[in-house]
């Protein structure tokens, strides 16, 4: 698989990878309490009290962390409701979810991404805005609630919601560094200082590279490389949430093109795709054969593994500014669920009340800012988390939200990406290429 068609979750389950549960039918129990029908936010219970909750496999330790968050919310609402959590593979996760609405027999509720959006487009998702009406999540001064609005698809209500956040950060070997007697990166460094630092970081054996300084990570992704380009005043398109426009042959963003395929073919400081392959298989940079990487934060939990000390900063600045991209995590509800009441409580819960434990598994990032803050959080984390995630407010959220994404992504950005990091085309036909075949999908 090549960078430019992996997704984010792609590149998440590669480093946490585990075997899937069994799916266990469309949903759990027996009991009814009332029609599945409207919002469960005036009061009584809506539906079924058994709810089955359906996410997709993230590996052993993250799947087991969604597994004892279920046992707790099922302590807390004992005699009123209970739930049971599914695992698919996500590579089957959205067929069934798209199955099951086929069949009229919608899952509870659902783990998002941005396959749900097109959900939304079709009505088939609960408005969640009563839910949290009234409740800590609309508190700025508690949750990031301006980053929420992309999930306001409506402009005003939110149809998906949010429990946790991740981003992108730069990670480093600190061992190399300390070997190298190189200062660590910090919020000062710019890509200029990146490539200084990568020539001393690289080793050869036998006239070929042995370690590599720089591996250009995630920016080998549509999203990663989107950073650069807002770093550089511009965007990919004039708005994530239903754009009129895409903007991919502004100088700004041929620009950051070229700064990517330079890196790895005229400069040669970083590996090109082949080298990068052969990198992966060897460990990559958590088997401590890349020095630097910009990567997604969802690796924490993997580099914890490494055997060499290593770190995070913020991304290095480019043309003078380092913008970082964020995505939310959080839950679906089909209008058709037959555990409405149950399907809200849970949700609610998780973004809630839960948020404290999500910061010692340590797994997700808590949305709730003083549980993403909290020493719970921060114990065990690498030093530069902090500082990574001070740059949140600023933040620009990494998705594509139009019911054609998924095509305009996989048919026109990621075959012709790869003509870019093969150093098959120049930055200016890609950009001109993904123009228009973006443009004639909207």
């Amino acid at each position: 698989m090549t960078p430019a068609s992996m997704s984010r979750r792609t590149l998440l389950g590669g480093a946490l990878a585990g075997s899937a549960l069994a799916l266990a039918g469309c949903s759990g129990g027996t009991k009814t309490d009332a029609t599945s029908s409207g919002s469960s936010s005036s009061g009584g219970v809506v539906g079924k009290s058994d709810l089955t909750v359906y996410a997709w496999t993230n590996g052993p330790a993250i799947d087991a962390n969604f597994k004892k968050s279920v046992d707790l919310f099922n302590k807390e609402y004992s005699g009123k409701f209970t739930a049971k959590i599914n695992f698919l593979p996500y590579d089957q996760y959205w067929q069934k979810i798209q199955l099951q609405y086929a069949a009229n027999q919608p899952f509870d509720m659902y783990y998002w991404d941005v396959q749900a959006y097109a959900h939304y487009k079709k009505g088939l998702l609960q408005d969640l805005e009563p839910v949290v009406d009234g409740s800590d999540l609309t508190d700025s001064g508690k949750y990031p609630v301006d980053l929420f609005k992309p999930w306001r698809f409506d402009g005003k209500d939110l149809f998906a919601l949010p429990e946790n956040i991740q981003s992108m950060s730069f990670f480093y070997n600190k061992t190399h560094f300390d070997k190298a007697g190189i200062s660590y990166p910090d919020a000062t460094w710019t890509w200029d200082k990146v490539q200084e630092a990568a020539q001393e970081l690289t080793q050869k054996s036998g006239g070929k590279v042995s370690r590599w300084g720089l591996d250009i990570g995630d920016l080998g992704v549509w999203w990663g490389l989107q950073t650069l380009a807002w770093a550089a005043g511009t965007a990919f398109f004039d708005k994530p949430l239903e754009p009129t426009q895409f903007k991919m042959t502004d100088p700004g963003v041929v620009g950051a093109m070229k700064f990517i395929q330079d890196l790895m073919w005229s400069k040669h400081i970083a590996p090109r795709p082949n080298e990068r392959d052969a990198n992966n298989q060897a460990g990559g940079f958590a088997g401590g054969v890349v020095s630097m990487m910009p990567g997604g934060t969802w690796n924490i939990t993997s580099y914890k593994q490494m055997k060499d000390e290593w770190d995070m900063a913020p991304l290095p600045l480019y043309q003078g500014k380092s913008v970082m991209p964020y995505w939310l995590g959080g839950w679906v509800i089909p209008k058709g669920s037959k555990a409405l009441s149950a399907a809200d409580a849970f949700a609610l819960w998780r973004a809630t009340k839960f948020q404290d434990q999500m910061a010692a598994d340590h797994d997700w990032i808590p949305v709730q800012n003083a549980a993403r803050t909290s020493s719970q959080m921060l114990n065990g984390m690498p030093a530069g988390f902090k500082a990574a995630m001070a740059a949140l407010p600023s933040a620009q959220i990494g998705d594509l939200y139009t019911a054609n994404s998924q095509k305009i992504l996989d048919q026109v950005f990621s075959p012709n990406l790869d003509n870019l990091f093969q150093n098959k085309k120049s930055p200016e036909d890609v950009a001109s290429a993904i123009q228009q075949g973006a443009t004639a999908l909207l």
